[in-house]
């Protein structure tokens, strides 16, 4: 993300406090050890790749409390989050499987810049929008983490900018500039030559915005595809719905694209896509072949 999106997207979040004490006391700390956590990182953390425990080590020995460390090192990094809301801590370059973070402004060796809170407001829903739309007033304050009163006074505030509009049945919201035209001018779906599509694990249209799910998912299959630990399925994709999660292996010059069928009904062709993914990952040849059905 550039720096200048980045600052842009911070800056609009971060006037709304994100972790209220119950936020600190089901993480083990206290509101004094979480705000002395945050400002140490900013102390700590410069233009060095440091490692979560590395870090950990560091934000110790700088407040001088061992009761902190155990909190810090989970590989979730919950603790970082503040940390990172107030733009003092990003990831940083991957060391083999490890994470590492560094600060964005040593990082960048610069000075980010001010940006404007209701500038960058307005900038992040309509990034969102152009991105996810249509989407729903749900959809908004989902991602946004927000209940919905605040996030239909955010729609509300740019109306001037979007347009809303009728998706099977429902309310949802699209950029007036970018999207409106190109919508009214398509027969409610995909044309009849548009492919299906292998799409990667953890892709931005199957997460978000959630509200599609509903529609693009068969009952009962959601948790083939929202797994356990926050894991995201590769899923294939015909006609706007998730027909089939799949799986790949890459052995010799060979690509083997395996289907598991989320439905009783026919998988369509995905040789297209497949010598996508082969192109991609450097194979000549592939293999399509079918798993069990996950319906």
């Amino acid at each position: 993300m550039p720096a200048a999106t980045w600052r842009g997207a911070l800056t609009a979040r971060e006037a709304r406090r994100r972790f209220p004490p119950s936020w600190e006391r089901a993480h083990g700390v206290t509101p004094a050890q979480l705000h002395a956590i945050t400002d140490a990182v900013g102390e700590v953390l410069g233009a060095e790749p440091l490692g979560r425990l590395e870090l950990a080590d560091r934000i110790q020995a700088h407040l001088g409390d061992p009761t902190v460390t155990e909190a810090l090192s989970t590989s979730w990094g919950l603790l970082l989050k503040p940390a990172a809301a107030r733009g003092l801590l990003c990831f940083g370059p991957t060391d083999g499987t490890r994470s590492t973070f560094v600060s964005p402004t040593g990082w960048l060796g610069r000075t980010i810049p001010h940006v404007d809170a209701v500038e960058a407001d307005r900038a992040l829903l309509l990034r969102f929008l152009g991105a996810n739309g249509p989407a729903t007033l749900a959809d908004v304050a989902h991602w946004w983490g927000e209940q919905p009163p605040p996030a239909r006074a955010r729609l509300r505030a740019n109306a001037d900018a979007l347009v809303d509009v009728r998706v099977e049945g429902g309310n949802g919201f699209v950029v007036a500039a970018d999207d409106a035209e190109e919508l009214a001018g398509t027969d409610g779906g995909p044309g009849a030559a548009d492919p299906p599509l292998l799409l990667p694990g953890f892709d931005v249209w199957t997460i978000a915005p959630r509200s599609h799910r509903r529609r693009a998912l068969p009952e009962g299959t959601e948790k083939h595809v929202s797994r356990t630990a926050g894991w995201i399925s590769p899923v294939l994709v015909d006609d706007g719905r998730i027909v089939a999660t799949w799986e790949h292996e890459v052995r010799g010059d060979t690509l083997t694209v395996t289907l598991s069928p989320l439905g009783a009904g026919p998988l369509p062709d995905v040789a297209v896509a497949a010598r996508a993914w082969a192109a991609m990952l450097g194979t000549g040849d592939v293999v399509i072949g079918t798993g069990p059905s996950l319906a």
